[in-house]
């Protein structure tokens, strides 16, 4: 009875016999902000990126004719902005398990930014109704996703990074792709309330761990894992579903029953994984609770060294 519950507590924690790679994110010791190379790096990863996306959104627009052309400049503008920015500021987490400080961004974190920046395109293909290109592009941001976890653990390319902003690049890629589908009318209001119940769960209590307890682990589970790429298999079909049978949601006679059945049971199978995701947040929270707090240690500040006009320092 032990053995079976200690299974279940690693699949649905990660803790157990078969530890995942984690990050214990504890107050005052994230890592030094002096790292140029590293900072270089993001800035450089930065550039070439927004960049990239504005390419692609002029790609978008021209298919699209153009429509709400201002909308999507702006929006995704100032998406990539605050994204780079808050990698940006958040520099020290540039550093490996073991606490080393990287001088690149390195491939697997820039697949994750990309991941990431690209949102607002795909959100835009959704609100759009190009449901079709909206199925691939959804696809093929959740296979980076799959790419870059192989690409560091085989390559020795795990970083603190990483494992924070994968799981950030993950609860936003999912917050706004349901709720756009709920928006749009694609999925119903259960799984607008259920996305956003998860999504405030993860950040509110995040923030609580770390400003309480002073610490938050951070790691994937198999638990997670499983669900968040059922979900995403579920998404991506009835995405590509509507698109092909576009009357199919309102279970109109003109499109075949298989593909309405087929629609009913995918909007089910992703309420059910909500609700699942809901409990599995609940149950992070839960292991973080035991961890004891640790105190706050303050990092030590590098004197100023006076300087006078017409002196040496």
């Amino acid at each position: 009875m032990r053995g079976l519950w200690s299974r279940i507590e690693w699949v649905a924690t990660g803790r157990g016999a078969h530890p995942v790679t984690a990050f214990e994110w504890i107050r005052g010791r994230v890592g030094s902000r002096e790292n140029p190379d590293g900072m270089r790096s993001l800035i450089h990863a930065g550039i070439g990126l927004a960049l990239f996306c504005a390419l692609l959104d002029g790609l978008i627009l021209w298919r699209h004719d153009w429509a709400h052309w201002g909308l999507l400049a702006v929006s995704h503008s100032a998406w990539v902005f605050g994204f780079i920015l808050a990698t940006v500021l958040n520099v020290g987490f540039l550093e490996t398990i073991r606490g080393e400080p990287m001088v690149g961004l390195g491939g697997p974190n820039l697949l994750t930014l990309s991941r990431g920046l690209l949102i607002p395109t795909l959100l835009y293909v959704i609100l759009t109704r190009d449901l079709g290109l909206a199925a691939a592009a959804y696809a093929l941001i959740q296979l980076t996703d799959v790419i870059d976890g192989w690409w560091a653990r085989s390559t020795g390319q795990q970083s603190k990074m990483g494992i924070v902003l994968d799981p950030m690049v993950d609860l936003l890629l999912h917050l706004g792709v349901l709720v756009t589908m709920s928006l749009a009318g694609l999925l119903g209001p259960t799984v607008l309330v259920l996305v956003i119940v998860r999504s405030v769960l993860l950040v509110f209590g995040t923030g609580m761990l770390y400003f309480w307890k002073g610490r938050v682990w951070i790691h994937p589970t198999p638990l997670g894992k499983g669900t968040g790429f059922l979900l995403s298999v579920a998404t991506t079909l009835l995405l590509g579903l509507v698109a092909a049978f576009p009357d199919a949601l309102s279970g109109s006679g003109a499109e075949p029953d298989l593909a309405v059945r087929a629609v009913t049971t995918l909007r089910f199978i992703i309420t059910a994984f909500l609700w699942l995701a809901v409990l599995h947040v609940i149950m992070i929270g839960v292991v973080n609770l035991r961890m004891p707090a640790v105190a706050f240690e303050a990092r030590p500040r590098r004197p100023w060294r006076k300087r006078h006009l017409g002196r040496e320092p």
